[in-house]
C-alpha cells in the first residue's frame, strides 16, 4: 500500500496504555505525519493541546479520570477549530458521537484505515499553493493633508478661575452693649 498525505500534519496522541500509544505513533509516522507528543490521559491531552497546538489529536476514548470524549469537548470549547479523532475498542456510543470528534476509529487500527482518516483531515487543512492564491488589489487614497501649509496651533486651555463668588453667612456672636443688653452682631 502506498502511503501519502496531502499535507504533513502535527499530531498529538493521547492513550493511557503506553504500548498502544507507541503503536499509534509508529503508524502515524508511517503515514508521513509529525508526532508532537504522546500523553497518557485526558488531562494531559488538554494541557498538551494548549501548549503545542497540533493539527490533529488522536485520542483514546477510555482513559482513567477523564475520558477522551470529555477531553474532546473541553478542547473544542476552547478551540472550535480543533480536529480530534477518537480511538476506541468499544462500540460507538451516543456520548462518543456527541463529543464533536471529526472521526471515530475502532481498535485495532490498521494502517490503511488510519491513513484514510489522516488524509481526510489533512485535506481540510490544505493551504492553496501560491499560484492559486489571489493577489489582493492595492489601492491608494489621495492624502487630504496639505503639507505645505503651517499646522494651526491649538487654542490655549484657560483653567477655570479659582476665585469663586458666593455668599457666605457670617457666624453671629452675641455681645453686650454698654447698657448690658445682649445684642447679636455679625462677624465679618
Amino acid at each position: 500500500m502506498e502511503v501519502s498525505a496531502s499535507r504533513d500534519m502535527r499530531v498529538l496522541i493521547a492513550d493511557d496504555q503506553r504500548e498502544v500509544g507507541r503503536t499509534l505513533e509508529d503508524l502515524v509516522r508511517a503515514c508521513k505525519h509529525e508526532i508532537v507528543g504522546v500523553v497518557g490521559s485526558g488531562f494531559e491531552a488538554i494541557q498538551a493541546y494548549t501548549r503545542l497546538h497540533p493539527d490533529l489529536v488522536l485520542m483514546d476514548y477510555r482513559m482513567p479520570k477523564l475520558n477522551g470524549a470529555t477531553a474532546c469537548r473541553f478542547i473544542l470549547s476552547k478551540d472550535p477549530a480543533a480536529r480530534i479523532i477518537l480511538v476506541t475498542a468499544w462500540s460507538s456510543s451516543d456520548e462518543t458521537s456527541a463529543s464533536g470528534a471529526v472521526a471515530i476509529l475502532a481498535k485495532p487500527i490498521d494502517l490503511e484505515r488510519l491513513n484514510a482518516a489522516l488524509n481526510s483531515v489533512a485535506e481540510t487543512l490544505s493551504v492553496p499553493s501560491p499560484a492559486e492564491t489571489p493577489i489582493p488589489e492595492v489601492s491608494f487614497q489621495q492624502d487630504l493633508i496639505d503639507y505645505s501649509q503651517p499646522v494651526p496651533q491649538p487654542s490655549p486651555v484657560v483653567p477655570p478661575s479659582l476665585e469663586m463668588s458666593f455668599q457666605v453667612d457670617a457666624p453671629r456672636r452675641i455681645i453686650s452693649n454698654k447698657a448690658g443688653k445682649r445684642v447679636r452682631s455679625r462677624l465679618s
